[in-house]
């Protein structure tokens, strides 16, 4: 039975049999829709915090982990919950009162687990990040800001009878493998993604009943970019004064930022959702007309070579993380997925 939408104060049910999942399966589709590798240095994705919970029939998504948003997802039934912010950055003592001890309260005390997709989401190719692309309609798109790049791996072994087309199907289907192959000789080769190589060793050596003497080579081609933001080009140009409307109706805005010098039409749009305003000098090296994004700074915004257009920080990732939710019900068999719609700390006063 496909999953009915209702929508109920500010949660959106999906409404689904009376089933779970283990929360490890869980947590499993999350890395593998926000892979955990990926993202930056300095950010914390991940498990915030590990509850007691083995299984799980509602998931609740939501941007920020505030007291008031978590208490809302648990209110929701909730045995995990999935925020686009972490909790924190780096790990603190619990021994002052704060948001932070607010929220540790609730879900530990509720037994319920705290993940963060953070950058990890951000980075995905293709992923929730880059609604904004997909909706103006950009063509011949690039990253905007690398952040790593990986070539696939090339793994070959030697086995005495020949791979069944079951084997064999059950390797290529796994998750980054690009080819699975056999010669007469007996010498099987897979091309992987290297990031998942350790998995789908572990699978093949699960099928054979044995762990075979892999020989490994790095490949140089097809690299593969993960990184932040987009830039592309708009099927027409647009006046930009259409440009404008066009962007805060997509953000749901009813104003928005305007910085830098103006063009006359739109034709090359940069992007970043979240905070992007340390992006102004890519988005002018790539030619973009215009860089949509939030937090846009005083100092930066005098100096920037590029027009900016600052849509918010809430109102980017707030979409994001909605088109996440609707992904995450598809994934998810047998789990509810309820949308927690955040509350955007700023307010525009008009007297």
């Amino acid at each position: 039975m496909l999953p009915r939408g209702k929508p109920y104060g500010s949660i959106l049910f999906m409404v689904k049999d009376d089933k779970h999942m283990k929360i490890q399966d869980i947590l499993s589709i999350f890395r593998r829709l926000a892979p955990e590798g990926n993202q930056s240095s300095w950010d914390n994705s991940g498990v915030q915090v590990a509850g007691l919970a083995e299984d799980a029939d509602t998931l609740a998504v939501t941007l920020e982990p505030t007291p008031e948003a978590v208490a809302r997802c648990l209110d929701a039934g909730a045995q995990v919950i999935l925020t686009h912010h972490p909790l924190y950055m780096q790990p603190k003592a619990p021994n002052a009162e704060s948001m932070y001890l607010d929220v540790l309260r609730q879900v530990l005390g509720a037994g319920a687990w705290l993940y963060s997709a953070h950058t990890s989401l951000d980075t995905r190719p293709g992923g929730p990040a880059f609604w904004l692309g997909r909706e103006l309609g950009l063509v011949d798109g690039r990253l905007l800001e690398v952040e790593s790049g990986s070539t696939p791996v090339e793994a070959s072994f030697y086995v005495e009878e020949a791979v069944t087309r079951e084997a064999a199907d059950i390797w290529a289907n796994h998750d980054g493998v690009h080819s699975v192959s056999q010669s007469r000789t007996g010498e099987v080769r897979v091309v992987c993604d290297q990031e998942d190589w350790n998995a789908v060793a572990e699978r093949i050596e699960f099928s054979l009943g044995k762990r075979p003497l892999f020989y490994l080579r790095s490949l140089t081609a097809p690299r593969r970019d993960v990184g932040f933001g987009e830039v592309g080009d708009l099927p027409e140009p647009m006046a930009f004064d259409e440009f404008l409307h066009t962007v805060r109706g997509l953000a749901g805005r009813d104003a928005l930022l305007v910085a830098g010098p103006r063009p006359e039409t739109v034709s090359r749009v940069a992007y970043c959702g979240g905070s992007g305003s340390s992006l102004t000098g890519r988005a002018a090296e790539a030619g973009a007309d215009v860089l949509v994004t939030g937090d846009m700074k005083y100092h930066p915004a005098v100096e920037t070579p590029v027009c900016v257009i600052d849509a918010g920080h809430f109102s980017l990732e707030e979409e994001m993380m909605r088109r996440f939710s609707d992904e995450l019900d598809r994934e998810l068999d047998g789990v509810a997925v309820r949308f927690i719609r955040g509350v955007d700390p700023f307010t525009v006063y008009s007297g």
